[in-house]
């Protein structure tokens, strides 16, 4: 039996799917699921980001009053993604996309939040990283450097060997069960990038949804609130050594938005 807020996830997808069949999306429909998807997610490591002013732009429409550089990095967030849906027929979750996915990410020095480093665009990182949570929480210390090419290999095999099974009916097999699981384990265990890990980590779990007949979704973060209460179910399934925490955070808010959708259209 799934737990409640599976449940409600795969009712509200039921929903979304009947209202607004994949076949029949027009690109302004498909647009605006990319745009606040980009947003949720580039918004959860910038807080300068506002909503309106940051939607507006990814329109085309002129704003006034926003920092650029953050601008420019969710418009690189939202054409990566838009690239990876555009060409969903030939995706396929390997070293190659991931490494694209950064490069395509990375390619300015604007995008780094440390120092730029060129030669390690698009390429694992070669120091130890330890992530930076300070003041909310402590700092983590992920998977060594030198293990980086064997973890990322065997840990893909794993990953697409899930992926084929996915079930919305049972908990193990669900699809944000899988989507959980590829983000604590790359975003938090291995992060095998110097930079752009997590936004790398979420523009991925935005093709396999899509690639999984979801549509590209995440859960709603404006705020700080927000923002912190994505990290700390993060450090919660960390301390707990489980998934579940996460789960439930997904599913609530991803279900959440689907019927925002429903309801505002």
């Amino acid at each position: 039996m799934l737990p409640d807020y599976l449940l409600n996830f795969n009712e509200a997808l039921y929903k979304f799917q009947e209202k607004f069949p994949r076949d029949k999306w027009s690109v302004e429909f498909k647009d605006s699921l990319i745009n606040d998807y980009s947003f949720f997610s580039a918004r959860v490591e910038d807080s300068k980001l506002q909503y309106g002013n940051t939607i507006r732009f990814l329109n085309n429409e002129s704003v006034r009053g926003i920092n650029l550089d953050s601008l420019l990095g969710i418009s690189e967030h939202q054409s990566v993604l838009k690239n990876l849906l555009e060409n969903l027929e030939n995706f396929k979750l390997t070293e190659e996309t991931i490494k694209n996915v950064h490069a395509a990410l990375m390619s300015s020095p604007l995008a780094w939040e440390t120092d730029f480093k060129p030669e390690l665009v698009g390429n694992y990182r070669n120091v130890p990283t330890v992530g930076s949570r300070e003041p909310f929480f402590d700092n983590k210390e992920y998977a060594a450097h030198y293990n980086l090419e064997i973890s990322m290999a065997s840990y893909l095999r794993l990953f697409n060997s899930r992926l084929g099974d996915i079930d919305n009916s049972i908990f193990e097999k669900h699809l944000l069960t899988r989507i959980v699981f590829f983000h604590n384990k790359f975003l938090n265990e291995i992060h095998p990038f110097a930079d752009g890990n997590g936004r790398v980590c979420r523009i991925i779990i935005g093709a396999v949804l899509m690639d999984n007949n979801c549509p590209p979704i995440f859960p709603e973060i404006t705020t700080q609130e927000q923002q912190i209460e994505y990290i700390s179910t993060i450090v919660k399934c960390e301390q707990e050594r489980s998934d579940v925490a996460l789960i439930e955070y997904f599913a609530r808010g991803m279900a959440n938005y689907l019927l925002s959708k429903i309801q505002d259209l």
